[in-house]
């Protein structure tokens, strides 16, 4: 089986941390030919690890799509960027793999799927929850019914992102501090954990939200709390608190409540999953953190060689946009809102 030819569009730290240790782990499946980047300097850094000649390397990403030789794209831009690339992505008829969220508003999204509809491109969106082995072991769990069934879940998520900013992280760079997209870090973090929620559970049916107010510039809120309601009556009550520190332990973490028992993570790179039953019995399950990276490029390659189902679709991650600005939507009308996220099955 051939490699797929992939050009690189953005090589910070997404490229750096996430994307590029999975594609060398899968170099048996994706030749890299060529790279493009804002700073040239980066893009022939990276091109160096690949040996690509001078003329692989591009600042311009339109001059690369119209003369280099590859078959897909893999793009690691700012969210602000993230649609206006896409759409010249699939207008050139490449294969994509887009960084979550591929689009900053619900419209910039749906305008991306038809138009990929229409030019019948496939199209993966890296949200690695979907492929986590946590994520997996937990649906397997639940589908098995190994709590029983569902009742409702707490899943806590605290960030000291003012701290992050002055460290080598994510929360370090610009156009995260400052955002031009709607939502700031609550959409570029939260989506995940809404991901999660609905590859577990299902679609979100209603929202009620309240938030603490911010005057950062990174969120307009400090601290946000949903009530969501999914099908068979699951109600879940999620929290992200964006500026400060859980200092307790162990974790609130994801806790998932059943009539025969507990499902418990602490937090995604903890390594295991404990389940506690009314009986008394425990059980803890290891699992290998950080896999999801690894899964999700394989799941592309999967799609392109052998015409496998993509698992984290267009579809699902436009679900996930819209819940999070469902949310948003709750807090600033006071109010329950309905949620509008069923536009393809999980």
């Amino acid at each position: 089986m051939s490699k797929i030819k992939l050009g690189l569009i953005g090589v910070g730290l997404a490229w750096e941390k996430l994307h590029y240790p999975a594609i060398k782990r899968l170099n048996d499946k994706f030749e890299i030919t060529a790279v493009c980047d804002c700073d040239y300097n980066k893009a022939k850094a990276a091109a160096n690890e690949f040996n690509l000649s001078e003329d692989s390397i591009y600042k311009d990403y339109m001059s690369m799509l119209s003369n280099a030789d590859m078959e897909a794209i893999d793009l690691m831009v700012p969210i602000s960027a993230n649609y206006e690339i896409a759409k010249a992505v699939i207008n050139h008829k490449k294969a994509l793999i887009a960084e979550k969220p591929f689009a900053a508003s619900v419209e910039g999204a749906r305008e991306l799927i038809s138009l990929a509809n229409k030019n019948k491109i496939k199209i993966l969106v890296a949200e690695n929850i979907r492929y986590t082995e946590e994520s997996v072991l937990i649906k397997s769990l639940l589908e098995e019914r190994k709590i029983g069934n569902v009742i409702y879940f707490i899943d806590n998520h605290v960030t000291e992102f003012q701290k992050d900013m002055l460290k080598d992280t994510f929360a370090a760079t610009e156009w995260r501090q400052h955002p031009k997209f709607k939502g700031g870090i609550f959409l570029d973090s939260a989506i995940h954990h809404i991901a999660r929620h609905r590859f577990l559970f299902g679609d979100v049916r209603t929202i009620y939200a309240t938030g603490r107010p911010s005057d950062v510039d990174f969120s307009p809120y400090s601290s946000i709390s949903a009530l969501l309601t999914f099908p068979n009556h699951i109600t879940g009550h999620y929290s992200f608190y964006m500026t400060g520190k859980e200092s307790q332990a162990p974790l609130v973490g994801l806790r998932i409540f059943g009539t025969e028992g507990e499902i418990y993570l602490e937090e995604k790179n903890c390594g295991f999953v404990n389940l506690s039953f009314k009986d008394g019995r425990q059980e803890t399950i290891p699992y290998q953190p950080e896999e999801g990276y690894y899964q999700e490029l394989d799941n592309f390659y999967q799609a392109i060689r052998k015409d496998r189902e993509i698992i984290s679709t267009p579809q699902k991650e436009l679900g996930d946009i819209q819940v999070i600005f469902d949310i948003l939507n709750s807090i600033e009308k006071e109010n329950t809102v309905q949620a509008t996220n069923n536009f393809e099955r999980k």
